[in-house]
């Protein structure tokens, strides 16, 4: 078995892709995954308000939501991988939701107490995910953001990337390519990294088939 840790924040539309391009994938490969947060509004200093990426909104409402997700994780033993599902494809996918009324509607279709959502200004979680992020960067550098992905490489040290950046959900076939060749270089002792301009837009609503649910 192949084990990874993936960090995500639940607002970049290409970290969402890029994870479901790994759980689809995981499904025909014998891979085991760690789902952890990442908060891009820690990792930019936005927490006192200041729009340093031109992304504070949704950096914050992010942040907001991995307070909930710790606070349901740790108290309902339910995995972060899970809730970072549920809330995505809220987001990203429903269309009947919005920035406003989505954190309810989570917490209310997966069966929670609504107390949960006071965790959502709760600061005590931020020391925990604080603490998620060091760990990954201690790994993978500071200069990363999301989506990142920390391998064992072939002489058994942790190694963590940032990437791969996808436009679109890939098919299964041709995700699965994707997997074992950047599995084959991701655990290659001298490979650093490969990075390229992104010249479009992210295709989230790709990642709807995997939701017929929501059509």
């Amino acid at each position: 078995m192949t084990s990874i840790s993936f960090y995500y924040d639940p607002s970049c539309p290409w970290c969402w892709i890029t994870s479901r391009w790994l759980s689809e994938v995981q499904t025909a490969r014998d891979i085991s995954i760690d789902w952890l947060p990442f908060s891009l509004a820690l990792k930019n200093g936005e927490l006192d308000g200041d729009d340093v990426t031109g992304h504070l909104d949704t950096h914050t409402i992010a942040h907001r939501t991995l307070r909930l997700v710790e606070a349901v994780h740790d108290e309902e033993g339910i995995g972060r991988g899970e809730l970072f599902t549920e809330f995505g494809k809220s987001y990203f996918i429903d269309p009947k939701l919005d920035d406003d009324n989505f954190f309810q509607a989570v917490v209310e279709r997966m069966g929670l107490p609504l107390r949960y959502l006071d965790e959502l200004d709760n600061t005590d979680h931020d020391e925990a995910l604080r603490q998620h992020m060091a760990d990954a960067i201690e790994i993978a550098g500071d200069d990363v953001g999301v989506p990142l992905i920390i391998f064992d490489n072939e002489e058994g040290q942790r190694v963590g990337y940032f990437g791969p950046v996808l436009r679109r959900l890939p098919t299964l076939e041709r995700g699965l390519e994707l997997w074992d060749s950047i599995h084959t270089l991701a655990t290659y002792p001298d490979f650093f990294e490969l990075k390229r301009n992104r010249t479009s837009r992210s295709k989230v609503k790709t990642t709807k088939r995997l939701f017929p649910e929501l059509s």
